[in-house]
Order: C-alpha cells, then sequence, then structure tokens
C-alpha cells in the first residue's frame, strides 16, 4: 500500500497538483496541497472520488481505456487532458504519469500542469495565423489550405469582390469606418446562410469560393446590388464600387492559391477597364498578359540600371514655320525601349514603370540624356530646350526640384533651357502634391508645360491657377478639326483662352499641311507631330545638323568651319 509520509515532503514542495491513483478502480489514493488548491476538493473528497470524476464526460471513456492499459510506456505518454474543478472550470492540463513500485501494485502517480493559458494563447495566435484580424474571415493562405484539402471537393469556382472605395474612407474617415463598412457588406451577404466558403484579402477583397456555380453567381448578383445602394454604417452612408473576378478549379490552377492569384487578376483587369457590368473570368490571355508584364517589369529595371533606354527627340516649332525650318531648337523627350529585337510601346512600359516603382530611375535617366543633348547642341551653337514628361506620382514630383537643380548644374545647364510637362487629368486628380514643386520649378526658370489639355472635366475652372507657362492641345482636337466642327470651335476657344491668360499653346499631333494652316490662322504658339518631324535619337538630329553645315559652307573654306 503507497505510504505518503515516504515522499511526503518532496510532494508537498511541489508547486503543482500531485497525486495518486489506484489503476483497478480509478480511485485517489492521495493528492498534495497543491491539487486541493487548484481543484477546490479537500483531500477527504479527493479520496472519495475516481479520476473520471474530475473529467468531462466524453474522456471518461478514452481515461479509463489507457488507465487499464497494460502497455505501460502508452498509459504514462504525457497527454494533454481536459478537467474539471469542483466550480466547473474547464482546464487544459498536461498529465505525466508514472507506476509505482513495488511493481503490479496497481499504483499510480501523476503530476499535473495547468496549460489553460498557454493552450488559449496558443489557439489565439492559431486563430490569428489563420483569419484577417479586422473581418474575422479566413485569409488567402488559410482559404487555399481550406480549399486544396477538399473542403470544396475536386470543383469549385471562386470570386474576388474588389470594393472600391475602401482606401478612400480609409484615409479620409479612419481605418476604422472602414472597417465597419466592410463588415456590413459581409454581413448583408452572409445573411442567406450559403455552403460557401468565405475569405478576406487586404486591402478590399472578399473572396467566396463555391462548388455550386449557379450559387457562386447569385452571391456575385447579391453583392452587385449590395453595393450598388450606399452602405449604412458609423451613423453614415458610404458609396462603394464593384470589381469583380471569377477564376475557376482545376481549370485554371493546380493548387488554390493560383486560382485566387487568377481571380485577383481578373478583378484588377476589370478596374484598369473601369467596367463592371459583369464579372470577369479568367483566360489564359490574361495569364499571359500578366506574365508578360512582371517579365516587362524585371527587364525595365535592368535596362533603366544598364542605361538601355533611349532618348529620342521631336521637334517642336514656331507655328508660322513650315516643315522645312532648320532652325529646330525646341524638343520633346521620349523614351523609347527595344528589348531582344522588340520595339516596346511607351504605352505598355510607362504604367509598368509607374506601378514597379520605377519612375524615378527612368525620369532621372531621360533627364541625364536630355542635358546631354542640350550641352550638345550648344557646340553647334544652339541654345536648345528640351522638355520632359513628368509622372504623376507625389514623391517624384516632390523631389522634381532638387533632382533638376542638381543635375542642371552637374551638366552646365540653366534650368530655362528645361520643360517639364504633365497631363491634365493628372492635375485634376490631386492638385494638393504639384502646386508647389511647380511652382517653385517655375521660380528656377524652368518651362512647365500641361500635357493633353482638354482631355479633363473640370478645365476652365482651374486654368487660372495653373501653376504653367505652356498647354498642350491633346492630339485629338487636332485630328478632329476637319471632321466635327464642335471640335474645332472648341480648339479655337481654348487657344484665344489661353493667350487671354498670358500661356503659350502648342498643337500635338500635327500630321497634315491642312492642320498646320488652321492653327496658324488661329494664332496657335508652336506644333509638334509627324508633319514638323518624327521623334529621332540625337545623333540624327546632328547628322542632319552636320549635312546642313556641309551645305553651307562656301568654296575652299576649311571644312568643319561655319560659313
Amino acid at each position: 500500500m503507497f505510504d505518503p509520509s515516504n515522499f511526503q515532503h518532496f510532494l508537498e514542495a511541489s508547486p503543482l497538483p500531485v497525486w495518486v491513483y489506484d489503476t483497478r478502480d480509478l480511485t485517489f489514493v492521495w493528492a498534495n496541497h497543491a491539487a486541493t488548491r487548484h481543484y477546490g476538493y479537500s483531500l477527504a473528497q479527493f479520496r472519495q472520488m475516481t479520476i473520471l470524476d474530475i473529467r468531462p464526460p466524453a474522456a471518461c471513456q478514452e481515461v479509463a481505456r489507457l488507465a487499464h492499459s497494460a502497455e505501460r510506456s502508452e498509459a504514462n505518454k504525457p497527454r494533454v487532458w481536459q478537467h474539471l474543478t469542483r466550480s466547473g472550470t474547464l482546464l487544459d492540463v498536461r498529465v505525466t504519469t508514472v507506476d509505482l513500485l513495488p511493481q503490479g501494485c496497481g499504483l499510480r502517480l501523476a503530476l499535473v500542469e495547468d496549460v489553460t493559458s498557454f493552450t488559449s494563447m496558443t489557439q489565439a495566435l492559431e486563430h490569428m495565423a489563420h483569419h484577417d484580424a479586422g473581418t474575422g474571415l479566413l485569409n488567402p493562405r488559410a482559404l487555399a489550405q481550406a480549399l486544396d484539402g477538399g473542403a470544396l471537393g475536386a470543383c469549385y469556382e471562386l470570386a474576388n469582390l474588389r470594393m472600391q472605395g475602401l482606401a478612400e474612407i480609409a484615409e479620409l474617415f479612419g481605418g476604422s469606418v472602414a472597417l465597419s463598412v466592410t463588415k456590413q457588406v459581409i454581413l448583408a451577404l452572409q445573411s442567406g446562410g450559403t455552403s460557401a466558403l468565405w475569405g478576406f484579402q487586404a486591402p478590399n477583397s472578399l473572396l467566396v469560393a463555391s462548388a455550386n456555380p449557379a450559387q457562386l453567381r447569385a452571391l456575385v448578383t447579391e453583392a452587385k446590388g449590395c453595393l450598388a445602394r450606399p452602405v449604412l454604417a458609423e451613423g453614415g452612408q458610404w458609396q462603394l464600387a464593384l470589381r469583380c473576378g471569377v477564376a475557376r478549379f482545376p481549370q485554371d490552377g493546380s493548387h488554390a492559391e493560383q486560382v485566387i492569384a487568377c481571380a485577383g487578376l481578373a478583378a484588377r483587369t476589370v478596374a484598369a477597364g473601369g467596367g463592371a457590368a459583369a464579372p470577369t473570368v479568367y483566360t489564359a490571355a490574361l495569364g499571359d498578359r500578366s506574365r508578360r508584364r512582371r517579365r516587362l517589369a524585371v527587364e525595365l529595371g535592368r535596362a533603366i540600371r544598364a542605361e538601355e533606354i533611349e532618348v529620342h527627340f521631336q521637334p517642336i516649332v514656331p507655328a508660322h514655320a513650315g516643315p522645312e525650318a532648320a532652325a529646330r531648337r525646341k524638343y520633346e523627350a521620349l523614351s523609347r525601349w527595344r528589348l531582344d529585337g522588340e520595339s516596346i510601346s511607351p504605352a505598355e512600359f510607362i504604367p509598368i514603370a509607374e506601378s514597379s516603382g520605377l519612375s524615378k530611375e527612368l525620369l532621372r535617366l531621360v533627364i541625364k540624356q536630355s542635358l546631354v543633348a542640350i550641352t550638345t547642341l550648344r557646340t553647334y551653337g544652339i541654345e536648345g530646350l528640351v522638355t520632359i514628361n513628368v509622372p504623376a506620382i507625389a514623391s517624384v514630383i516632390a523631389d522634381l526640384p532638387t533632382e533638376l537643380m542638381a543635375l542642371s548644374e552637374q551638366y552646365g545647364v540653366r534650368p530655362d533651357r528645361i520643360g517639364v510637362e504633365i497631363t491634365e487629368s493628372a492635375l485634376i486628380d490631386d492638385d494638393a502634391h504639384w502646386r508647389k514643386s511647380f511652382a517653385l520649378l517655375r521660380y528656377m526658370g524652368v518651362h512647365v508645360a500641361i500635357d493633353d489639355f482638354g482631355t479633363g472635366f473640370n478645365s476652365l475652372s482651374y486654368l487660372d491657377r495653373l501653376p504653367a507657362d505652356v498647354i498642350k492641345l491633346d492630339r485629338t482636337f487636332i485630328g478632329q478639326l476637319f471632321v466635327n466642327d464642335r471640335q474645332a470651335l472648341i480648339c479655337a476657344s481654348l487657344i484665344r483662352l489661353a493667350h487671354g491668360l498670358g500661356l503659350k499653346v502648342v498643337a500635338e499631333g500635327v500630321e497634315e499641311e491642312e492642320q498646320r494652316q488652321w492653327l496658324l490662322q488661329h494664332q496657335c504658339d508652336e506644333l509638334q507631330g509627324y508633319l514638323m518631324g518624327r521623334p529621332v535619337p540625337l545623333r540624327d538630329i546632328l547628322r542632319a545638323l552636320d549635312d546642313a553645315r556641309e551645305r553651307v559652307i562656301a568654296p575652299g573654306q576649311p571644312r568643319g568651319e561655319p560659313a
């Protein structure tokens, strides 16, 4: 029989609950003071109980099996169990047991460690690892794990529901308001109790997967209807727009992460196109374009660092001068890029530079090549002026005055030989970050032009506030001069209005002599387009200047000296 007096000092000193029970009838034989404090029973009460009395009913069968097991190694293997205290509190405990000697006496000693806090923390961390902190929905990785684990079977469709406008709400009113709006949308969409799997992909995309295509289409339709109305949250009404992309398993990916990525790509394609009439279903062509875009982003960064981007210069000539004018002293710098023999359109690689964070590096390269052109033209006796397109990116524009000043000093070029152009639409979208920088550029002497003028919606309302000295009429006006009388009238009015405000006017896209004559008649200041000259590299301009110099050398005069 167990005599606790032999071990009492050691066992009572333990801060952890310790007891001895009989494996034959599972009764408690003895318990230390830590056990009585932790569980709320006296030693006398323990001796009237079995170890099943402190277990939830669901665990009793397994406890009894292990207690009676002849396999001592299995019976004494440390395990985490749930115990009940006298007050009914449920504890998570780690129990380590050892059989007492002499062998066969049937007594077993148990050391009990309360791991409730640790278990709760572990569960909380596991929940955080698998769920979005704000919405409580599965994060993309956990959703992918569930789908790959067969939660929806062998076939399913997944929709990415992008809620456009959340970022603006967060920026203007705070993240808590944006989260409340998001939760209201989720609540409305989940009220039907569908069997779909839900997830959330920050910052603004609900992910919904269903094995039933009809159910998914119904959810997308419901989402469109929900976001067509203002969302009521935080005492206000918030208007969102839906952009939806759909991908399918296994057609669009061999595992769920690929399907999620394909649905996101389809949703972004809708957002870029500006339409939301129907969800965009992922196709192989979308995937090809995405892979090409990623490849070009990598290659563009390398090309910029290797200075493989070449700047071509298109002349901007006075309107009164014909296309035969020899003194072409003003140019627009235009980036050109060839990759593996393919000419990559600026319309393709400029947006990639902006989205990949390469705009500042690209702009710096263009500025340097433009300054080289200006200094080279100076050796020909030409004080050239080169205008440079500036991306509508706040960080780039903020650093532009400092960057231009440093580079112009480095190359020995006066700032008044440099011009910068920014599109009108960028100014309408955000006039906060550019106004100070462009005012500083003008103070430095840099020429400032508003490109693609007339394509925005509020031109006349802010024309008097433009920090510019030149506007460039968009080529769409010029192309419609003899097709649409209203466009011609608008073009003439814009020229008069700009002159009234002291601004020069440059017409873009001039390709026909008839257009040049009309613009000259309406007192447009300068012209740019294929009629005046195509964009060419600096070496072609210099070759033309050399040829012209050769033609004017007087007979007998040494070569290389002007007549």
